[in-house]
C-alpha cells in the first residue's frame, strides 16, 4: 500500500497530492512533511488568516487547518460547527471515493507493485486523469469507500489553532 496526502476543493477536483511516503507513514506525518504545509505556514506568519483548510482527527489542529471538536455537546455551536464540518469532508471523502472507484490500483486492499518512486508517479498521474475526466464531465464512477481511522494528534500549533477555531465557531455558528 502507498499512502498519499491529498487536497481537493468542493468540485471533486483534487488540488494538491504528495505521494512521496510509503503505506507505513501517518497521514500526519505526511502533512508535516508537505510543501503546502509549509506555504500555509509562511503565509499564517505574513498575516494572512483568511484560510483555512479541513481534515478529519487524524491531522494535528493549526491555526491554518482546522479540525473537529471531539464530543461536543448537542445544540451547541462546537457541535454545529461539527455537522457542518461533516458536510464539507462528506465532499472530501466523496472525492477521494469517486478517484479509487476510477482508478483501482489505489484502493486499499492491492498493492502497487512498484518501486516507491514508481508508485508515486502512478498515483500523480491518476490524479491528473481524475481531474480531466472531471473537466470533460466523464460520468462518474460508484465511489469507493474505505474504513477512515480517526487518531488525535498532539503537535506544535494546536494551542492557536484551538484559538482559531474558538474565533471562527461564535462568528457562524451560533
Amino acid at each position: 500500500m502507498f499512502l498519499s496526502f491529498k487536497v481537493c476543493d468542493y468540485d471533486l477536483k483534487i488540488i494538491a497530492v504528495n505521494a512521496q511516503h510509503g503505506g507505513r507513514a501517518h497521514d500526519a506525518h505526511i502533512w508535516r512533511a508537505s510543501g503546502l504545509r509549509q506555504h500555509l505556514q509562511e503565509c499564517h506568519q505574513q498575516g494572512d488568516r483568511s484560510s483555512w483548510l479541513i481534515g478529519d482527527s487524524a491531522y494535528p489542529l493549526e491555526p491554518w487547518f482546522m479540525t473537529p471538536f471531539i464530543g461536543p455537546h448537542e445544540g451547541t455551536p462546537e457541535a454545529r460547527y461539527n455537522a457542518r464540518f461533516t458536510r464539507a469532508r462528506a465532499c472530501v471523502e466523496r472525492c477521494f471515493g469517486v478517484w479509487k472507484g476510477w482508478f483501482r490500483c489505489l484502493r486499499r486492499d492491492p498493492t502497487l507493485h512498484y518501486s516507491p518512486e514508481r508508485a508515486g508517479v502512478i498515483i500523480n498521474a491518476c490524479a491528473v486523469l481524475h481531474n480531466m475526466a472531471l473537466h470533460y464531465r466523464v460520468d462518474l464512477p460508484e465511489p469507493h469507500v474505505e474504513d477512515q481511522v480517526n487518531v488525535v494528534m498532539d503537535g506544535a500549533g494546536v494551542g492557536e489553532g484551538n484559538a482559531v477555531r474558538r474565533r471562527l465557531v461564535p462568528l457562524h455558528f451560533t
